[in-house]
C-alpha cells in the first residue's frame, strides 16, 4: 500500500515538474496572450464623434484621438471628466491638451461627469452628450489594456439608455502598459492585474 502511495506521489511530482517546465518555456507567449486578451480593436471608419475616456495622465488617449481626428475619423471630440484635485478637472486639462495639439476649441465637446467616478458613470455622461448632439456613431478611444472592458461597458450602457447608436473602439498605446512586454515594468503588472479584477467585478455587478 505504501509503495502504491509512493508511486502515485512520484507521478504527481513528475506532472508538476513537467507543467512547471512548460510554463517556463512558454512563459513569454503566455504572458503576451494574457495582455493581448484585454485589447479590443475595430477597423475604423468615419463617425460622428470621437469619445476619449479619462483616467490616463500621460496624454496618450488624447494624442490618439487627435491623430485619428486629423485623419477625418470624427467630426468632434467628446469627453467627460472628474475633479482629481481641488479646482482641477480632468476634462478641462484634456481639452486644453487637445487644443495644444491643434484641435479647434469649437470641435471639442466636454463637461464634468455627474455620478459615480467609474467607467460606467463616465459612459453614461458621454452617451448623454452624444444624445444631445444627435450622434448616430462614435469611436471610443482609451488605453489599449482598457479597451475590452470599455467595449463591454458601453454596449451595456447603450442598451440601458435605449440608444440607437453604433460605435467602434480604437486602442491608444499606453507607456505605463507597453504591449506586448507589459510585464517588464511594475506599472504594467499592476494595471493588467487590476484590469482583470475590474473585469470580473463588472461581470458580476452589471
Amino acid at each position: 500500500m505504501a509503495n502504491k502511495a509512493f508511486g502515485f506521489s512520484k507521478w504527481i511530482f513528475a506532472g508538476a515538474l513537467f507543467l512547471g517546465l512548460m510554463l517556463f518555456v512558454f512563459r513569454v507567449p503566455l504572458l503576451e496572450k494574457i495582455g493581448s486578451n484585454l485589447v479590443w480593436q475595430d477597423e475604423l471608419k468615419p463617425s460622428d464623434a470621437i469619445v476619449v475616456l479619462a483616467g490616463s495622465h500621460t496624454g496618450n488617449r488624447v494624442e490618439e484621438a487627435v491623430r485619428i481626428f486629423d485623419k477625418g475619423m470624427g467630426k468632434v471630440i467628446v469627453f467627460s471628466g472628474y475633479t482629481y484635485y481641488p479646482e482641477m478637472d480632468s476634462h478641462v486639462g484634456m481639452k486644453q491638451y487637445a487644443i495644444k495639439l491643434g484641435v479647434p476649441g469649437e470641435k471639442i465637446i466636454t463637461e464634468k461627469a455627474i455620478g459615480e467616478n467609474s467607467t460606467w458613470g463616465e459612459a453614461l455622461s458621454n452617451l448623454k452628450q452624444l444624445q444631445r448632439l444627435n450622434a448616430k456613431s462614435f469611436i471610443l478611444v482609451t488605453s489599449s489594456f482598457h479597451t475590452r472592458r470599455s467595449h463591454s461597458v458601453y454596449e451595456l450602457a447603450i442598451e440601458s439608455l435605449h440608444m440607437d447608436i453604433v460605435f467602434l473602439v480604437q486602442p491608444a498605446p499606453d507607456p505605463k502598459v507597453p504591449f506586448p512586454r507589459w510585464w517588464k515594468i511594475r506599472s504594467g503588472q499592476n494595471y493588467v492585474l487590476m484590469e482583470y479584477l475590474k473585469s470580473l467585478y463588472y461581470l458580476i455587478a452589471y
